[in-house]
């Protein structure tokens, strides 16, 4: 990987379409950069009115790869469900940051695992397993107390089932019935869920925001808190693990490392995100500078920005089972009355469950007024 700068009035090419590749060209495009993004054939809806251009052909289509290829100058992701094979084709042509070998990693427990073992960051006791078996004996040897996650494709809960008894064992041996590889983790009992977002450019620089403090609703991300609620020797010990981690990929681009933290003020390494992630969503209007924006210039190898924060930032998801319409942040006149709300919509089409349609941020010099605001919006949600 070389430390080519890239400055602007260059294109940068986003593998992928959702509300990541959104917010950065929403942060490019001010910096004077022009965004392609390719969407595999995935939803474009999120990043059209935002980009230069959007390639709709699928990831194996040619003559779509070769469109994009010719209109890039630098290529990241915004996404870590991609074939390896297209990642190694991508970076033999063009600078693709992060490398190659760090979205691959990232995108699959078992390698993210054994590479969170390579270089010593704290983390659970795991096995990797390939049959009921198999499955069986990891579930004894980690005291009948663990999670088992499908190796590959799961996410915000999905793919995974919590083993806390054998007839736990037994209905995920018949949900699994080894179709996969498992990656079986021993539970943590941890007291906080929380995240760093660190930057890494080209010249090695590297860059941590404050750490987050994430709380989730069925799997699913809902409400962070910037900075988070742990003591200094908690949040130094997020930092450095996080700092650990993007230097041993090599890595160029922001990145999250999500954390546990444990009663005994430990922090241990959860899962790794290549990209700009859910939690660092509150640095778009808490930060000196944002995760998108820390992203791009990360990428291109420009200084990274400063991290500092804007007093105390709630970030709040707004999800499809309890948000129906954009407008009603405005609509709605309890709504419209929340002043500090910062809104971020991703113009995606609702879906029942619990679909990521944006997110709003309330900064105020505390806590205190911060998460007040986020609670008089929540319980007008959850009552309507």
């Amino acid at each position: 990987m070389s430390d080519k700068v890239f400055l602007p009035g260059s294109t940068i090419g986003v593998l992928g379409s959702g509300q990541l590749a959104r917010m950065m060209s929403q942060a490019a495009l001010p910096l004077g950069y022009k965004v392609v993004a390719w969407s595999g054939g995935a939803d474009s809806s999120s990043v059209k009115r935002e980009v230069d251009l959007v390639i709709e052909g699928s990831y194996d289509d040619e003559a779509a790869k070769a469109e994009f290829l010719g209109m890039v100058d630098v290529v990241t992701v915004e996404t870590e469900k991609l074939p390896p094979a297209l990642l190694q084709d991508i970076a033999s042509k063009v600078e693709l940051r992060p490398n190659a070998k760090a979205v691959e990693i990232t995108g699959n427990r078992e390698l993210e695992r054994n590479f969170l073992q390579s270089i010593d960051a704290a983390q659970t006791e795991f096995r990797i397993v390939d049959t009921p078996d198999e499955l069986e004996k990891a579930f004894h040897e980690l005291d009948g107390n663990c999670v088992a996650k499908t190796a590959t494709d799961g996410y915000d809960g999905k793919g995974q089932w919590r083993l806390k008894c054998v007839e736990d064992l037994a209905n995920c041996k018949e949900d699994w019935n080894g179709s996969c590889r498992l990656v079986v983790e021993g539970f943590v009992p941890f007291t906080m869920e929380c995240s760093v977002v660190v930057a890494r450019n080209a010249a090695g620089e590297v860059a941590a925001f404050p750490l987050v403090e994430n709380i989730h609703r069925h799997h699913v991300l809902d409400v962070s808190i910037l900075p988070g609620r742990v003591d200094e020797s908690v949040a130094e010990k997020a930092k450095v693990l996080a700092e650990k981690v993007v230097q041993g990929l090599d890595y160029i681009g922001i990145l999250a490392v999500e954390l546990f933290v444990l009663e005994n003020g430990d922090v241990w390494v959860n899962e790794i995100a290549p990209r700009p992630h859910n939690s660092g969503h509150a640095t778009n209007d808490g930060c000196v500078t944002s995760q998108f924006e820390q992203h791009v210039r990360a990428i291109c190898g420009l200084p990274l920005g400063d991290t500092r924060p804007h007093g105390t930032t709630v970030m709040v998801n707004l999800l499809s089972d309890i948000w129906k319409k954009d407008e009603d942040a405005f609509a709605n006149p309890q709504i419209a009355a929340l002043k500090s709300a910062k809104w971020h919509f991703y113009e995606k089409e609702w879906k029942a469950g619990r679909r990521k349609l944006g997110h709003v941020n309330f900064v105020a010099p505390t806590l205190e007024e911060a998460l007040a605001e986020s609670e008089k919006l929540r319980s007008i949600l959850f009552e309507a």
